[in-house]
Protein backbone atom coordinates (compact mmCIF):
# COMPACT_ATOMS: atom_id res chain seq x y z
CA UNK A 1 0.00 0.00 0.00
CA UNK A 2 1.24 3.51 -0.82
CA UNK A 3 2.01 5.99 1.95
CA UNK A 4 0.36 8.69 -0.19
CA UNK A 5 -3.31 9.53 0.07
CA UNK A 6 -3.32 11.44 -3.24
CA UNK A 7 -0.97 11.28 -6.20
CA UNK A 8 -1.37 14.19 -8.61
CA UNK A 9 0.17 13.76 -12.06
CA UNK A 10 0.42 16.43 -14.80
CA UNK A 11 -2.74 18.20 -13.60
CA UNK A 12 -3.93 21.06 -15.81
CA UNK A 13 -6.76 23.54 -15.81
CA UNK A 14 -6.92 26.06 -18.66
CA UNK A 15 -9.79 28.54 -18.89
CA UNK A 16 -10.74 29.48 -22.43
CA UNK A 17 -11.29 33.17 -23.03
CA UNK A 18 -13.93 34.53 -25.35
CA UNK A 19 -12.67 34.63 -28.93
CA UNK A 20 -13.21 37.75 -30.99
CA UNK A 21 -13.48 37.92 -34.76
CA UNK A 22 -9.90 39.17 -35.08
CA UNK A 23 -8.11 36.96 -32.56
CA UNK A 24 -7.36 33.31 -31.98
CA UNK A 25 -8.61 31.39 -28.97
CA UNK A 26 -6.62 32.19 -25.83
CA UNK A 27 -6.38 30.38 -22.51
CA UNK A 28 -5.64 31.28 -18.91
CA UNK A 29 -3.23 28.59 -17.76
CA UNK A 30 -4.31 28.65 -14.11
CA UNK A 31 -2.92 25.18 -13.33
CA UNK A 32 -0.23 24.12 -15.76
CA UNK A 33 1.29 20.62 -15.57
CA UNK A 34 1.43 20.13 -11.78
CA UNK A 35 2.60 16.89 -10.16
CA UNK A 36 3.04 16.10 -6.46
CA UNK A 37 2.07 13.50 -3.85
CA UNK A 38 0.21 14.16 -0.59
CA UNK A 39 1.24 11.68 2.16
CA UNK A 40 -1.42 10.30 4.48
CA UNK A 41 -2.06 12.17 7.75
CA UNK A 42 0.05 15.13 6.62
CA UNK A 43 -0.57 18.83 6.02
CA UNK A 44 0.62 19.88 2.55
CA UNK A 45 0.77 23.67 2.17
CA UNK A 46 0.50 25.43 -1.18
CA UNK A 47 1.86 28.99 -1.14
CA UNK A 48 2.26 31.78 -3.66
CA UNK A 49 1.08 35.24 -4.65
CA UNK A 50 -2.52 36.05 -5.48
CA UNK A 51 -3.26 34.78 -8.99
CA UNK A 52 -0.71 31.97 -8.87
CA UNK A 53 -3.41 29.27 -9.16
CA UNK A 54 -3.66 28.03 -5.55
CA UNK A 55 -7.45 28.04 -5.24
CA UNK A 56 -7.96 26.64 -8.75
CA UNK A 57 -5.62 23.78 -7.86
CA UNK A 58 -7.59 22.92 -4.72
CA UNK A 59 -10.96 23.02 -6.46
CA UNK A 60 -9.72 21.01 -9.43
CA UNK A 61 -8.50 18.24 -7.09
CA UNK A 62 -12.06 17.94 -5.75
CA UNK A 63 -13.67 18.12 -9.21
CA UNK A 64 -15.47 21.31 -8.22
CA UNK A 65 -13.83 22.56 -11.42
CA UNK A 66 -13.44 20.09 -14.28
CA UNK A 67 -9.74 19.66 -15.15
CA UNK A 68 -8.29 20.12 -18.62
CA UNK A 69 -5.97 17.15 -18.20
CA UNK A 70 -3.94 15.04 -15.80
CA UNK A 71 -4.65 12.49 -13.09
CA UNK A 72 -5.57 12.53 -9.40
CA UNK A 73 -5.04 9.05 -7.98
CA UNK A 74 -6.75 7.96 -4.73
CA UNK A 75 -6.92 4.32 -3.63
CA UNK A 76 -5.39 3.40 -6.99
CA UNK A 77 -8.26 5.07 -8.89
CA UNK A 78 -8.06 8.15 -11.13
CA UNK A 79 -10.98 10.02 -9.58
CA UNK A 80 -11.06 12.60 -12.39
CA UNK A 81 -12.36 9.94 -14.78
CA UNK A 82 -15.21 8.79 -12.54
CA UNK A 83 -18.83 9.58 -13.37
CA UNK A 84 -20.80 11.73 -10.94
CA UNK A 85 -22.51 8.63 -9.55
CA UNK A 86 -19.24 6.74 -9.00
CA UNK A 87 -17.59 9.84 -7.53
CA UNK A 88 -20.18 10.21 -4.72
CA UNK A 89 -18.23 8.09 -2.24
CA UNK A 90 -15.08 10.08 -2.94
CA UNK A 91 -17.07 13.29 -2.58
CA UNK A 92 -17.72 12.35 1.06
CA UNK A 93 -14.04 11.51 1.60
CA UNK A 94 -12.82 14.80 0.07
CA UNK A 95 -14.15 18.02 1.57
CA UNK A 96 -13.31 21.73 1.44
CA UNK A 97 -13.42 24.72 3.79
CA UNK A 98 -13.78 27.91 1.75
CA UNK A 99 -11.93 31.16 2.38
CA UNK A 100 -14.87 33.41 3.16
CA UNK A 101 -16.95 32.27 6.17
CA UNK A 102 -19.52 34.99 5.39
CA UNK A 103 -20.47 33.60 1.97
CA UNK A 104 -19.84 29.88 2.39
CA UNK A 105 -22.82 29.34 4.73
CA UNK A 106 -26.43 29.65 3.53
CA UNK A 107 -27.83 32.78 5.25
CA UNK A 108 -31.42 31.47 5.46
CA UNK A 109 -30.72 28.04 6.92
CA UNK A 110 -30.21 27.05 10.53
CA UNK A 111 -26.81 25.67 11.51
CA UNK A 112 -28.54 22.35 12.14
CA UNK A 113 -29.63 22.20 8.49
CA UNK A 114 -26.28 23.44 7.12
CA UNK A 115 -24.33 20.72 8.92
CA UNK A 116 -26.95 17.99 8.65
CA UNK A 117 -27.85 18.08 4.95
CA UNK A 118 -24.58 16.38 3.95
CA UNK A 119 -25.33 13.44 6.27
CA UNK A 120 -28.76 12.98 4.67
CA UNK A 121 -27.10 12.74 1.24
CA UNK A 122 -24.19 10.45 2.13
CA UNK A 123 -25.59 8.35 5.00
CA UNK A 124 -28.78 6.83 3.62
CA UNK A 125 -31.39 5.86 6.20
CA UNK A 126 -29.93 7.96 9.02
CA UNK A 127 -32.57 9.19 11.46
CA UNK A 128 -33.22 12.72 12.69
CA UNK A 129 -32.24 11.84 16.25
CA UNK A 130 -28.91 10.42 15.13
CA UNK A 131 -28.27 13.47 12.96
CA UNK A 132 -28.94 15.77 15.91
CA UNK A 133 -26.58 13.81 18.17
CA UNK A 134 -23.82 13.93 15.54
CA UNK A 135 -24.30 17.67 15.05
CA UNK A 136 -24.16 18.22 18.81
CA UNK A 137 -20.96 16.17 19.02
CA UNK A 138 -19.22 17.91 16.12
CA UNK A 139 -20.19 21.39 17.37
CA UNK A 140 -18.65 20.63 20.75
CA UNK A 141 -15.53 19.35 19.00
CA UNK A 142 -15.03 22.70 17.25
CA UNK A 143 -15.68 24.74 20.39
CA UNK A 144 -19.41 25.55 19.99
CA UNK A 145 -22.49 24.48 21.96
CA UNK A 146 -25.63 22.48 21.23
CA UNK A 147 -27.81 25.58 21.32
CA UNK A 148 -25.88 27.04 18.38
CA UNK A 149 -27.48 24.59 15.97
CA UNK A 150 -30.73 26.55 16.19
CA UNK A 151 -29.23 29.86 15.10
CA UNK A 152 -28.57 31.44 11.69
CA UNK A 153 -25.08 32.27 10.33
CA UNK A 154 -25.53 36.04 10.75
CA UNK A 155 -25.74 35.53 14.51
CA UNK A 156 -22.11 34.39 14.71
CA UNK A 157 -18.72 36.06 14.51
CA UNK A 158 -16.28 35.31 11.67
CA UNK A 159 -14.32 32.81 13.72
CA UNK A 160 -17.48 30.99 14.80
CA UNK A 161 -18.71 30.82 11.22
CA UNK A 162 -15.45 29.25 10.10
CA UNK A 163 -15.81 26.69 12.90
CA UNK A 164 -19.29 25.88 11.62
CA UNK A 165 -17.90 25.49 8.08
CA UNK A 166 -15.25 23.12 9.45
CA UNK A 167 -17.88 21.18 11.42
CA UNK A 168 -19.85 20.74 8.18
CA UNK A 169 -16.86 18.95 6.64
CA UNK A 170 -15.72 16.70 9.50
CA UNK A 171 -19.26 15.47 10.29
CA UNK A 172 -18.98 13.36 7.12
CA UNK A 173 -15.84 11.57 8.39
CA UNK A 174 -13.65 12.65 5.44
CA UNK A 175 -10.07 11.57 4.80
CA UNK A 176 -8.91 14.67 2.92
CA UNK A 177 -9.80 18.35 3.42
CA UNK A 178 -8.81 21.32 1.27
CA UNK A 179 -8.41 24.40 3.49
CA UNK A 180 -8.59 27.42 1.19
CA UNK A 181 -7.09 30.25 3.26
CA UNK A 182 -9.49 29.48 6.14
CA UNK A 183 -8.01 32.11 8.48
CA UNK A 184 -7.28 35.00 6.11
CA UNK A 185 -10.55 36.81 6.92
CA UNK A 186 -10.14 36.45 10.70
CA UNK A 187 -8.50 38.55 13.40
CA UNK A 188 -5.09 37.34 14.58
CA UNK A 189 -6.33 36.15 17.99
CA UNK A 190 -9.20 34.25 16.35
CA UNK A 191 -6.77 32.81 13.77
CA UNK A 192 -4.74 31.24 16.58
CA UNK A 193 -7.80 29.49 18.03
CA UNK A 194 -8.96 28.21 14.63
CA UNK A 195 -5.47 26.95 13.72
CA UNK A 196 -5.17 25.08 17.03
CA UNK A 197 -8.58 23.53 16.38
CA UNK A 198 -7.45 22.43 12.90
CA UNK A 199 -4.24 20.92 14.24
CA UNK A 200 -5.94 19.09 17.12
CA UNK A 201 -8.72 17.71 14.91
CA UNK A 202 -6.22 16.49 12.33
CA UNK A 203 -4.42 14.46 15.00
CA UNK A 204 -7.63 13.10 16.54
CA UNK A 205 -9.32 12.14 13.25
CA UNK A 206 -6.12 11.24 11.32
CA UNK A 207 -7.00 13.69 8.56
CA UNK A 208 -4.93 14.87 5.59
CA UNK A 209 -4.95 18.57 4.71
CA UNK A 210 -4.13 20.58 1.60
CA UNK A 211 -3.60 24.02 3.13
CA UNK A 212 -3.79 26.93 0.69
CA UNK A 213 -2.38 30.18 2.06
CA UNK A 214 -0.08 33.14 1.53
CA UNK A 215 0.77 33.44 5.24
CA UNK A 216 4.11 31.70 5.78
CA UNK A 217 3.82 31.99 9.57
CA UNK A 218 0.74 29.77 9.40
CA UNK A 219 2.61 27.35 7.14
CA UNK A 220 5.45 27.16 9.65
CA UNK A 221 2.98 26.27 12.42
CA UNK A 222 0.77 23.79 10.58
CA UNK A 223 2.47 22.26 7.53
CA UNK A 224 4.63 19.19 7.02
CA UNK A 225 5.29 19.77 3.31
CA UNK A 226 5.30 22.88 1.11
CA UNK A 227 4.79 23.51 -2.60
CA UNK A 228 5.56 26.98 -3.97
CA UNK A 229 3.33 27.99 -6.88
CA UNK A 230 4.15 30.62 -9.49
CA UNK A 231 2.02 31.27 -12.60
CA UNK A 232 0.31 27.90 -12.34
CA UNK A 233 3.47 25.82 -11.90
CA UNK A 234 5.22 24.34 -8.87
CA UNK A 235 8.73 25.79 -8.81
CA UNK A 236 9.85 24.33 -5.48
CA UNK A 237 8.49 21.65 -3.17
CA UNK A 238 9.61 19.46 -0.32
CA UNK A 239 9.53 19.07 3.42
CA UNK A 240 8.73 22.31 5.21
CA UNK A 241 12.01 22.27 7.11
CA UNK A 242 14.03 21.92 3.89
CA UNK A 243 12.13 24.62 2.00
CA UNK A 244 12.12 27.09 4.90
CA UNK A 245 15.67 26.53 6.11
CA UNK A 246 17.29 26.09 2.69
CA UNK A 247 15.18 27.86 0.03
CA UNK A 248 16.66 27.01 -3.36
CA UNK A 249 14.50 29.00 -5.78
CA UNK A 250 14.85 32.81 -5.95
CA UNK A 251 11.07 33.16 -5.74
CA UNK A 252 10.94 31.12 -2.53
CA UNK A 253 13.72 33.29 -1.14
CA UNK A 254 11.64 36.35 -2.02
CA UNK A 255 8.52 34.98 -0.29
CA UNK A 256 10.40 34.11 2.89
CA UNK A 257 12.11 37.49 2.93
CA UNK A 258 8.76 39.29 2.63
CA UNK A 259 7.35 37.46 5.67
CA UNK A 260 7.52 39.83 8.69
CA UNK A 261 9.53 38.77 11.75
CA UNK A 262 8.23 39.90 15.17
CA UNK A 263 11.60 41.28 16.25
CA UNK A 264 12.14 45.05 15.80
CA UNK A 265 15.91 44.72 16.37
CA UNK A 266 16.55 42.05 13.73
CA UNK A 267 18.13 43.43 10.57
CA UNK A 268 18.05 41.57 7.26
CA UNK A 269 18.53 42.34 3.59
CA UNK A 270 15.37 43.44 1.84
CA UNK A 271 14.74 41.61 -1.43
CA UNK A 272 12.35 43.38 -3.80
CA UNK A 273 11.16 41.69 -6.98
CA UNK A 274 11.15 43.66 -10.20
CA UNK A 275 7.76 44.43 -11.76
CA UNK A 276 4.57 42.48 -11.21
CA UNK A 277 3.52 38.90 -11.77
CA UNK A 278 3.01 38.35 -15.55
CA UNK A 279 -0.31 37.35 -17.06
CA UNK A 280 -1.10 33.61 -17.05
CA UNK A 281 -2.65 34.17 -20.49
CA UNK A 282 0.78 34.77 -22.00
CA UNK A 283 3.44 33.53 -19.53
CA UNK A 284 7.10 34.37 -20.25
CA UNK A 285 9.17 31.91 -22.26
CA UNK A 286 11.86 29.93 -20.49
CA UNK A 287 11.72 30.26 -16.72
CA UNK A 288 8.46 31.97 -15.80
CA UNK A 289 10.13 33.94 -13.01
CA UNK A 290 13.04 35.30 -15.06
CA UNK A 291 11.36 38.69 -15.72
CA UNK A 292 11.49 39.44 -11.97
CA UNK A 293 14.54 37.43 -10.88
CA UNK A 294 17.69 39.23 -9.74
CA UNK A 295 19.81 36.16 -10.61
CA UNK A 296 18.44 35.69 -14.17
CA UNK A 297 20.84 35.06 -17.06
CA UNK A 298 20.36 34.70 -20.83
CA UNK A 299 19.43 31.01 -20.70
CA UNK A 300 16.58 31.75 -18.28
CA UNK A 301 14.63 33.66 -20.94
CA UNK A 302 15.10 30.95 -23.58
CA UNK A 303 15.02 27.50 -22.00
CA UNK A 304 12.54 26.19 -19.44
CA UNK A 305 14.48 24.80 -16.46
CA UNK A 306 14.34 21.12 -15.59
CA UNK A 307 13.45 19.87 -12.13
CA UNK A 308 16.46 19.22 -9.91
CA UNK A 309 15.99 16.79 -7.00
CA UNK A 310 18.02 17.22 -3.79
CA UNK A 311 17.95 15.31 -0.50
CA UNK A 312 14.62 14.22 1.05
CA UNK A 313 12.79 14.78 -2.23
CA UNK A 314 13.42 18.54 -2.21
CA UNK A 315 12.68 19.62 -5.81
CA UNK A 316 13.56 22.90 -7.51
CA UNK A 317 12.72 24.11 -10.99
CA UNK A 318 15.53 26.58 -11.64
CA UNK A 319 18.65 26.89 -13.85
CA UNK A 320 20.69 28.35 -10.99
CA UNK A 321 19.34 27.08 -7.64
CA UNK A 322 20.61 28.94 -4.56
CA UNK A 323 21.70 25.79 -2.69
Amino acid sequence: MSDNLLEIKNLEKHFKLKKSVFSKARYVRAVDDISFDIPKNSTYAVVGESGSGKTTLGRTLLKLIEPTGGEVMMDGVNILQLSNRDFMDYRRKMQIVFQDPYNSLHPRKLVKTIIGEGMKIHFKGIGEEEIREKIKSVLERVGLREEHMFRYPHEFSGGQRQRIAFARTIVLNPEFIVLDEPTSALDVSVQAMVLKMLKDTKAEEKLTYLFITHDLSVVDYLADYVAVLYLGQIIEKGRKSDVFNHPAHPYTELLLNSNPIPDPFLKREKIIAKGEIPSPINPPKGCRFHTRCRYAKDICSVEEPKVAIKENGHEIKCHFPLV
